[in-house]
């Protein structure tokens, strides 16, 4: 029986700063990179997912799949909503947003579906070891943030850490080929990273009030070095033929975070400082 809960909330990042937290500009920017990339990434999983259906014959299987795909499509349209309020500052991001959505249009039709959910499996399983070091040190990466924009990854990262088995499940009961998946490995992750690259060029193009000394150096500088250390080995063993993301060490702010959210505290507004919206936007 899946564990995976579908939760939807009404996010407004209406006038939200481009660098939403003035401590951490370098790490609000990659937030935003994120941002832009993950739409269409998760878009683009929902796609994949629905195809292989059709492939799927176990009951079980189909239950985690139709969740875990429901609960991608909600994190894209909240990342849209944020999109949305940037490019109502800077309109230029439009092609930027179009250009990442392109790319992955154009990945799917040039790939068997194999591939995109070896792609998603693949990626998936990084996840885990890579958002437990930020939400680890949530108070040193958001505490100082607009708290619309925290709120609203902290809650997506959590669910990240809530479906970290789903898109291998789902790969494995459809094909199972670990060496398929290894193969293509260096593809996956150069194809996300040119996005990631992309964005940033992006970025210096149409936000114009931004220095571009904001897009330089180490996001996590301000994270303990052991920390990084950690993150960094547990991405590497993600990719090892018997790596089980159910069995990998889990944030204690997950829990902490469902026993808010079951509690009916209001997580939209449950980390980071008062939204910082300009005079003009309110």
């Amino acid at each position: 029986m899946s564990n995976l809960e579908v939760r939807k909330f009404d996010w407004d990042f209406e006038g939200i700063p481009f660098v939403w937290n003035p401590e951490q500009p370098r790490f609000s920017v990659l937030m935003n990179q994120i941002t832009f990339v993950i739409i269409s990434f998760e878009r683009y999983i929902c796609k994949a997912t629905v195809a292989a259906r059709s492939r799927i014959t176990d009951e079980e299987v189909a239950t985690e799949a139709r969740l875990f795909r429901e609960q991608e499509a909600v994190h894209a349209v909240a990342h849209m909503k944020h999109a949305r309020a940037l490019i109502e500052q800077y309109p230029g991001l439009q092609s930027s947003l179009d250009k990442v959505r392109q790319a992955y249009d154009e990945l799917y039709e040039s790939h068997p579906l194999e591939y995109h959910l070896a792609y998603a499996g693949g990626l998936e399983a990084i996840f885990t070891p890579f958002f437990k070091m930020i939400l680890d040190n949530r108070g040193i990466l958001f505490g100082g943030g607009d708290s619309r924009l925290a709120s609203m990854l902290l809650w997506h990262f959590c669910e990240e850490i809530e479906h970290r088995s789903s898109a291998l499940m789902v790969y494995d009961h459809v094909l199972g080929s670990y060496w398929y998946r290894i193969r293509n490995t260096r593809r996956f992750q150069k194809h996300a990273g040119s996005l990631f690259d992309l964005i940033i060029d992006e970025f210096k193009a149409h936000v114009p009030d931004v220095p571009h000394e904001v897009y330089e150096g180490n996001p996590f500088a301000s994270v303990p070095r052991a920390a990084t250390r950690r993150s960094a080995l547990g991405i590497l063993r993600s990719q090892l033929p018997w790596h089980d993301p159910a069995r990998q060490p889990l944030p204690d702010y997950y829990e902490e975070w469902l026993d808010r959210w079951t509690a009916g505290d209001d997580v939209t507004r449950l980390h980071g400082r008062l939204p910082m919206i300009p005079a003009e936007a309110r």
